[in-house]
């Protein structure tokens, strides 16, 4: 019992002792929520939003992982309109939206929610996000 408390908490406490991950660089554009819809709007691609928070540790681990992966990366660039929603900074913007843990990515067209999830792996989010666009 010791062994599986352990392996559960020591991974996330080594992320909250490693300080906030930077933010990935497929958030570089730096979008509003309304400049983002409105380009989603104009290109037809949906807006794929992040809703993360500097003090969770599951959130420090995406974006250390899957949201560099080169794949997820190529992805989302070519098929989204991202948007980064820190928890802190952004809390009136994220009590808009259906959000009930961090991290979570939501998949949003047109008002319309595609698909909301929290963290995993790459392959499996980027099947996540094609699937709700139809694209496998």
């Amino acid at each position: 019992m010791i062994i599986v408390l352990l392996a559960l908490v020591v991974p996330n406490a080594l992320n909250l002792l490693r300080g906030p991950a930077e933010t990935p660089g497929i958030f570089d554009q730096s979008y509003s929520m309304t400049q983002a819809s409105q380009i989603s709007q104009e290109t037809g691609k949906p807006m794929l939003v992040l809703v993360t928070a500097d003090w969770c540790p599951p959130c420090q681990k995406l974006k250390r992982s899957t949201l560099i992966d080169e794949s997820v990366v190529d992805w989302v660039t070519t098929n989204t309109v991202p948007v980064y929603l820190e928890a802190d900074e952004n809390s009136d913007q994220i009590r808009t939206l259906p959000v009930r843990s961090y991290p979570t990515t939501l998949l949003i067209q047109d008002g319309e929610i595609l698909t909301s999830f929290g963290p995993m792996g790459a392959s499996k989010y980027i099947d996540k996000l094609s699937s709700a666009m139809k694209l496998e």
